[in-house]
């Protein structure tokens, strides 16, 4: 078969490091369900992880000789996509991309064994941007291919995702699209084909440069999957498009007439939430604004740019706000209001430092880079420099307990201090963890998952460890 944009370098490393040492040999679970398309099950039993090959310094929650490993050695050094590994919260499960001699595959494990649930059949992606002539995607800005996963209707799935263009040829551009591939979570066998396939039309007006803004997105903030880039909508004339993908159907959503005049951020239902270009505030058109529930502490009729949209995620949106006291500059309080109703949750007084948002697998704890909330107590931690800390700990995962993982920032980029704060009864005060002490990239049931590049011989280490 044809590789046609896979450099066969990387395939090479890629299979002959596919999977560490003592973490099994790779085979799938025998048996297939929903979502097998022509694949073809095992005929054998998947084999037991042995452990971990590489000892991380990781939280003392967490255990670095128990739970299973995987090596991406196929990924370059530098790109400008996210990693391409997911998490699946309501299915407990480890999703990534792997490689094979003819194209990319999807494999999701169990996290607390690490047995391997489903290997997709390999798959192509469109031609990348860097490829088809389309300038600024090369270096430090390639894009590979990735890996969400979505909830929608009890139902949790995952996607394998690449932005490309289709079509091109000599004298013609072609199509640039978002292709994905949908695959139900609880599927199993080996070479399983996707549900279906969808491309999402689309123009961006660059590649990534790390801005949780404007990067490209697919991913689920709440009410299934969305994809959302820099560039124009596929409606309208404004500098954001977004679309809410229906992956049982297939069928697209676009923000038309509710985005005429603003950006769209999540797609409700009731709507999309919105939030518009040259006016204070957000919400959903027709149901609710949220400076209808502005928290204490704040003006929003004095000022023409309020209760500022800063992130969601599962229900839930942040908010910024400015004071009462006439400072235009800063927004000293911080909110999480309900996304279906805007309904005000919980707030502080904090200088939040956004940095990408996280929640624990439960839904009672949600964090922002500098700003943590416990919602079940109405309560939030702000853990932005002042009085009491140096320096901003930027929140990277939560774990049910409350135990919020962040990483300090202004240290070196390679090796950041790391500490843990306790979300649910302490005081929120910080406990800085030992040098060198690798904090989690997302934690579930009774596993965390934890992203080393370049550890155990290149590439990205994925580490999923049980709890002590």
């Amino acid at each position: 078969m044809r590789m046609q944009r896979m450099n066969k370098a990387v395939v090479a490393a890629a299979l002959s490091g596919a999977l560490l040492a003592g973490c099994g040999d790779g085979s799938p679970a025998p048996a297939q369900g929903d979502g097998k398309g022509d694949g073809k099950a095992s005929s054998a039993p998947s084999p037991t992880p042995q452990g971990p090959t590489v000892l991380l310094s990781v939280p003392p929650a967490y255990a670095a000789d128990k739970g299973w490993q995987q090596q991406l050695a196929w990924m370059p050094a530098k790109y400008s996509s996210k990693p391409p590994v997911a998490i699946g919260a309501h299915s407990d499960v480890v999703a990534y991309v792997t490689v094979a001699e003819d194209g990319y595959t999807a494999q999701v494990r169990q996290a607390s064994t690490g047995r391997i649930l489903f290997t997709g059949k390999p798959w192509q992606p469109p031609t990348p941007l860097s490829e088809a002539g389309r300038s600024g995607y090369e270096g430090d800005r390639v894009e590979l291919p990735s890996v969400s996963t979505a909830y929608q209707d009890g139902r949790e799935y995952v996607v394998l995702w690449a932005h490309g263009v289709t079509g091109g040829d000599a004298l013609t551009q072609g199509k640039e699209v978002v292709r994905l591939a949908v695959y139900p979570a609880d599927a199993s066998g080996e070479a399983v084909a996707p549900l279906r396939e969808i491309d999402v039309p689309l123009k961006t007006y660059g590649a990534n440069t790390g801005d949780e803004e404007n990067d490209l997105r697919v991913e689920d903030l709440g009410g299934g999957l969305q994809v959302r880039w820099n560039g124009p909508p596929l409606t309208g004339g404004n500098a954001h498009g977004a679309v809410a993908v229906d992956l049982a159907t297939g069928t697209l959503d676009v923000c038309a007439d509710s985005c005429a005049k603003g950006i769209g951020r999540v797609r409700t239902g009731k709507g999309w939430l919105v939030t518009e270009h040259l006016a204070k505030g957000f919400g959903v058109p027709g149901a609710w604004s949220v400076l209808k529930t502005a928290p204490p502490g704040t003006a929003p009729e004095r000022y023409s740019s309020d209760g500022l949209f800063q992130s969601a995620a599962r229900g839930h949106v942040l908010s910024r706000w400015h004071g009462a006291d006439g400072d235009q500059l800063t927004y000293p309080t911080v909110a999480v209001h309900e996304t279906a109703t805007g309904r005000l949750e919980a707030s502080m007084p904090c200088q939040a430092k956004p940095s990408g948002v996280v929640t624990s697998p439960n839904g009672r704890f949600l964090a922002d880079g500098t700003a943590a909330f416990d919602l079940q107590r109405a309560h939030g931690t702000c853990l932005s420099a002042g009085a009491q800390l140096k320096q901003d700990l930027r929140v990277k995962a939560v774990a049910d307990n409350g135990t919020a993982y962040a990483e300090v920032a202004g240290g070196a980029a390679a090796a950041p201090a790391t500490a843990e704060v306790d979300l649910a009864s302490g005081t929120g005060a910080p406990r800085l963890l030992p040098p060198g002490t690798v904090v989690p990239a997302w934690t579930l049931k009774d596993t965390a998952v934890f992203l080393t590049p370049g550890a155990g011989g290149g590439g990205l280490l994925i580490s999923t460890l049980k709890q002590n």
